[in-house]
């Protein structure tokens, strides 16, 4: 393993049946759409909560929340990208005590996505200005680390990309009829070129350019922005 400074809230799940199970439950985290209606309704930013809940941004808890959440945004960005995680409004992600920011409720990945007909969430993954607002903004310190966790993070999982795929390749020819297998053989096609989008292993240059061209196309995405008003 590459035992990177990255941040994911593993949680268990028992299997019951063939297509149910147990989930556990997460605890110390309220969802952003609980936090903003905590805060005053869907016009109050996540920043805001940072400020009250670990203290104006000079102080040590915030710096600390701040890194947490830095750590945790660049690895679930990677997650969601990948696996094309969807219906990620604001019911389904979290943030816990110390700052991390979590998602709940994998329904939707790979080739399932909510909606018939239109579908909003095109972006690589959800990157609202709000969050990076809660980094620093866009020219900060904090969202180039960002960026450079993100590259550390594609990097890593270049190189384990083979077992991931595996496991995927044995989904679909054990239960293809699953709706994350909707899109049939191009389903696995698709999960091979985020992977490799040219073919082979990024060096360090090119895996950052395009982590660069992932998170151009993501922040601030208008269809995040019109699925989260939906």
């Amino acid at each position: 393993m590459q035992k990177l400074d990255l941040w994911l809230k593993p949680y268990e799940i028992i299997g019951t049946g063939t297509r149910a199970g147990i989930i556990e439950v997460c605890m110390d985290a309220l969802s952003i759409d609980s936090i903003k209606k905590k805060m005053g309704g869907k016009n109050s930013q996540i920043i805001h909560y940072f400020k009250q809940q670990f203290g104006g941004s000079r102080s040590k808890a915030f710096k600390q929340a701040r890194q947490n959440f830095c750590k945790s945004l660049a690895a679930y960005s990677l997650l969601c990208y990948i696996l094309q995680i969807k219906d990620r409004h604001n019911g389904n992600i979290l943030i816990d005590i110390y700052g991390h920011l979590m998602h709940i409720d994998f329904g939707f990945f790979l080739s399932h996505a909510p909606g018939k007909g239109v579908k909003f969430e095109k972006a690589p993954f959800k990157l609202t200005a709000e969050m990076v607002e809660v980094l620093g903004g866009n020219r900060s310190a904090t969202f180039v680390e960002f960026r450079e966790y993100m590259k550390q993070g594609f990097m890593a999982l270049q190189q384990h990309a083979s077992k991931i795929i595996i496991i995927v390749e044995m989904m679909f020819l054990g239960q293809n009829d699953l709706e994350c297998f909707k899109g049939g053989e191009q389903t696995i096609r698709d999960l091979k070129h985020r992977f490799f989008p040219t073919g082979k292993r990024f060096t360090n240059t090119e895996c950052q350019r395009h982590i660069d061209n992932l998170v151009e196309e993501s922040y601030q995405n208008w269809r995040t922005r019109c699925y989260d008003n939906f």
